[in-house]
């Protein structure tokens, strides 16, 4: 999916509301994460996706080929970049809450391994000369067969 612009002026408005409907999915998404709610932004996510996968795909059809943007007026230009800047901000914000979940959720399954295998060490079998044998990290596979 492409954007489908006749000239600069109509690309340059296309990519304004891009960038701003995406940062505002962002901010919205955001919110979600640093409310601990990350289960909350799984309506949008798909449209957050898409949104990103166009932006991305224009961002790059406009670096390989600048005269797209060719001819846009100062006024265009100036808002394109603070839109542009509004939304990288929004992007620094939402990349330290996604980096919080994720450590968060890191530590906790770290955790939970840590407490299992030391249960687990402690029902370990004897090996030789009395001692008992490590046998290493376990898994925390809890399905039926497990």
């Amino acid at each position: 999916m492409a954007l489908s612009a006749a000239n600069a002026s109509e690309r340059a408005a296309q990519m304004l509301a891009l960038t701003i409907r995406l940062g505002e999915r962002l901010v919205r998404e955001t919110e979600c994460l640093e409310a601990h709610r990350p289960q909350d932004m799984y309506d949008g996510i798909e449209e957050t996706r898409n949104l990103s996968n166009l932006y991305r795909h224009e961002t790059m059809r406009i670096k390989a080929d600048p005269t797209l943007l060719e001819g846009l007026t100062p006024t265009e230009k100036t808002k394109l970049r603070e839109a542009t800047e509004v939304f990288q901000a929004r992007l620094r914000r939402y990349e330290l809450a996604v980096t919080a979940a994720k450590t968060v959720t890191e530590g906790i399954i770290s955790a939970i391994a840590e407490d299992l295998s030391s249960r687990r060490t402690q029902n370990a079998p004897y090996g030789a000369k009395g001692k008992t044998v490590d046998s290493g990290p376990q898994s925390l596979n809890y399905g039926k067969n497990a």
